[in-house]
This record gives structure tokens, C-alpha cells and sequence, in this order.
């Protein structure tokens, strides 16, 4: 029977389930159609809500998407309690119709929460309750809070360590509500259970897909920050010492290393902006309640966002961790420039007094060049001295050559101030 409106009966056993589905069709319709069929439920119409009858018991199984999640609900309760609540079911009957349902379920949820409806008669009849549950069941309180005419409670179950921490178990305590209005409220909370599966759902999965990573991390920062010491210890080496293609692997690294650290705080950013919505929405929910403390006890909005928070709190570790050792990168690159500009600053230095060297050597060879000058004009004045003296005393042989000695200191003077001539003007 296909139903749109929300059921006249009380569910005393409720189980629910999210999933991360990449098709809406992928897990929504081929398992309702299992269900449907095994239970022999016509499915003329949508399977997203439907019910059905087995024995003494009504059975519910709804299907919600939001997103890439897709919620399940499976409810049991009783035709004979729409209009006497019973105040303390025998939960066994009505489980063993959530695990006939729950067989044909994917397997490894994301988020599971088991749900048991008690009716009691007051707040102190719902401690006494409790108490009594909680000790033969071999349990704990984890929260309670009291929303409307409800106390919403938080299992804990004492073998922590087996307990995935997607799994959780309440009990939802009625009182001061008659039986004809009890299921609307009953199925309204539900409702607002399943956002909160979805949410947590949500949440574990990101957390899962990040877990490996996240374990990871206290390796890959260690060898990394051995690396970067490795790194520094070579900058501290005389300049001289270092070659430059020890310097482009250095920087070939720090390159991809910074590659790296970007994609993985890039990545983790992104998720943690996604962890930072589903914990808004959560808080959007929970205020709706308006749940007060019960019995000295923390509250259920409390505990569900400790648990986001603490799901999300890695996420900003990672994110923290990843920036330090950039920084150690900068401090690397901090000291390859350094390095560089003290190698510019010698080569400088070098070409200074290179270009000092060579300015010495072309003074000097310039002073040789005026000396040269000197000497070859002043040889030519004497021969030009020479040939005159000869052609006019040529009988007297000797004495033009006398003469011509003679001469030479007069050829140097005048070939000195000839090239100071020169020079001056120039």
C-alpha cells in the first residue's frame, strides 16, 4: 500500500541508514524493488514510501535523497497499539522485523543509528526506566536532552573499542502525549533523525576518504622535514663548494615538493569547507529542537556536534602542518637566494678586479706605445738630420756623422715635445 502522508501508527523499532550513492537509481530503486518483492508489496506507484503488513506487525520503508546520500528508514510497530501506546514493547519481536528488511540493505553504510520508541509516564518514570535498561543491558548514558514531550536519548555502549564510530543507538522516551497525537511526533522525529544520519553520513565519509592520509601524515612530515635539514646543510656550505648543478636539483625538488604541499592543502581546504557546511546544517537542525538538559546529562546537540567537530578538527591539523613545512620551503628558498646573491656579488667583484687588470695592462702598454713613439720620431729626425748633414758636407763624411750624433739628443727632445703636442690635443 503506497502512502504519502505520515503513518497513524507508532513505531517501535526503527532503523536507519545512509548510503553515498553516484546514481540516484544506483541503490534507492533496485533495493526498494527487493524489498517490494519480497514482502509482496505492489509497486504500480514511486517506492520511495511504502508499507506493508506481516502478521500482528506494520512495517515501513522509506527512501530519501539529498545530495549524493541516500537515507533509509525502516520502522516495525503494532496495528493493535493506534490507540493504546504499549509502555514497554518487547523490542525482540519488533527487531526481528527490521533485520528481515535490513537483509536486503547494502552492506558498510556510512552512518547507522537504531532507534527504540518507549512510552513512559512522566520525566521520573523515564529515569527509572533508563536506569533499568542501561543495567541490563550492560550499557551507558552518552546524552539526553529533552525535546517536547520527548526525551531523546544517546546509548554508549561499554565495549567502546568494537563500536565503529558511525554506529549509534537511542531511545526515544514519550510522555504527556495521548496516543492519537503520538505518532506525528514520533515520525517527526525520525525525520529529523535521518537529516542527522545524512549529515553524520556525510561527515564519516569525508573523514574516511581523508583517514588514509591523515595517518600518513606524521611520516611523510618527518621524512620531509629530514630532507629539508638534508638541504639546508648543503647551503651552508662554502659557495665555492657548491656547483650549480647541485643547485638545480635543489631547486628541481623544492619545486615539486612545493607542487605537493600545494594540491594536499588545496585538497584538504576544499574539505574542510564541506565538513564546515554539514556542521551548519547540523547546528540548523539542532536548534529547531530547542532540547533542554535532562537529568544533569549532555545534551544530544551537544554530543552530535562534538562528534562532527571532531571529524572536522584533522582537517585543520593537516591543513596547519602542511603550512609549516611550507614555511621551512620558504626558508629554503630564502637560502638559495641568499646563496645566489652572494655568487652574483663575488662574480661582480671578479669582473671589478679582472676589469682593474686589464685597465693596469693598457696604461701600461699605452706608456710603452708613447715611449715607442718617442724613440721612432726621434730616429727619424736623425736620419732625416743625417741626410742633411751629409748632403751638404759631403767631402767631410765624418763630420756629418759627428754632426748627426750630435743631433740625436736634439731629435729626442723635439720628438718628446711633439708627442706631448699630440697627446695634448687629444
Amino acid at each position: 500500500m503506497m502512502i504519502e502522508e505520515q503513518p497513524k501508527w507508532v513505531p517501535y523499532s526503527i532503523y536507519i541508514a545512509t548510503y553515498h550513492t553516484e546514481t540516484e537509481t544506483e541503490i534507492r530503486h533496485r533495493h526498494l524493488e527487493m524489498i517490494a518483492q519480497r514482502f509482496g508489496v505492489s509497486h504500480a506507484g514511486d517506492l520511495n514510501d511504502f508499507e506493508f503488513i506481516k502478521g500482528s506487525f506494520v512495517n515501513r520503508v522509506k527512501a530519501i535523497s539529498e545530495g549524493d546520500t541516500t537515507c533509509f528508514l525502516i520502522a516495525a510497530g503494532s496495528l493493535q497499539t493506534k490507540q493504546n501506546l504499549i509502555p514497554v514493547p518487547s523490542f525482540k519481536e519488533y527487531d526481528e522485523q527490521i533485520s528481515a528488511i535490513k537483509e536486503m540493505l547494502p552492506s558498510g553504510p556510512d552512518f547507522e543509528c537504531a532507534l527504540k520508541f518507549v512510552n513512559v509516564t512522566d520525566e521520573r518514570g523515564a529515569v527509572m526506566f533508563l536506569k533499568k535498561y542501561l543495567k541490563d543491558d550492560g550499557r551507558s548514558l552518552k546524552s539526553a536532552g529533552l525535546i517536547r514531550n520527548y526525551v531523546l536519548v544517546t546509548i554508549q555502549r561499554q565495549n567502546i573499542g568494537s563500536t565503529p564510530e558511525h554506529t549509534r543507538e537511542m531511545l526515544i522516551l514519550q510522555h504527556g502525549t495521548d496516543a492519537d497525537a503520538a505518532p506525528g511526533e514520533v515520525w517527526a522525529l525520525c525525520s529529523d533523525v535521518c537529516s542527522l544520519a545524512t549529515f553524520s553520513g556525510e561527515m564519516s565519509r569525508l573523514y574516511s576518504e581523508r583517514r588514509l592520509m591523515f595517518d600518513q601524515m606524521e611520516a611523510s612530515e618527518n621524512s620531509t622535514q629530514i630532507r629539508i635539514n638534508e638541504i639546508l646543510a648543503q647551503m651552508r656550505r662554502p659557495v665555492d663548494e657548491i656547483q650549480s648543478s647541485d643547485l638545480e636539483e635543489m631547486l628541481k625538488e623544492i619545486t615539486i615538493q612545493f607542487s605537493r604541499l600545494s594540491t594536499l592543502s588545496n585538497t584538504m581546504r576544499r574539505d574542510r569547507v564541506k565538513a564546515q557546511v554539514i556542521i551548519r546544517k547540523t547546528k540548523d537542525l539542532l536548534k529547531r529542537w530547542n532540547e533542554r538538559p535532562f537529568d544533569d546529562n549532555a545534551t544530544n546537540s551537544t554530543s552530535t556536534i562534538d562528534f562532527l567537530e571532531g571529524l572536522t578538527a584533522p582537517f585543520a591539523d593537516f591543513i596547519e602542518r602542511i603550512e609549516a613545512l611550507t614555511a621551512q620551503f620558504n626558508t629554503v628558498l630564502d637560502s638559495v637566494r641568499t646563496y645566489l646573491g652572494i655568487r652574483q656579488q663575488k662574480m661582480s667583484i671578479s669582473e671589478q678586479t679582472s676589469s682593474k687588470e686589464q685597465l693596469v695592462q693598457l696604461v701600461n702598454l699605452q706608456e710603452t706605445l708613447h715611449k715607442l713613439e718617442v724613440l721612432i720620431v726621434a730616429f727619424y729626425l736623425t736620419e732625416m738630420a743625417r741626410i742633411v748633414f751629409v748632403s751638404l758636407l759631403s767631402p767631410e763624411l765624418l763630420s756629418a756623422d759627428l754632426l748627426t750624433a750630435a743631433f740625436i739628443p736634439v731629435a729626442l727632445l723635439l720628438s718628446v715635445l711633439l708627442s706631448r703636442m699630440l697627446h695634448g690635443k687629444r
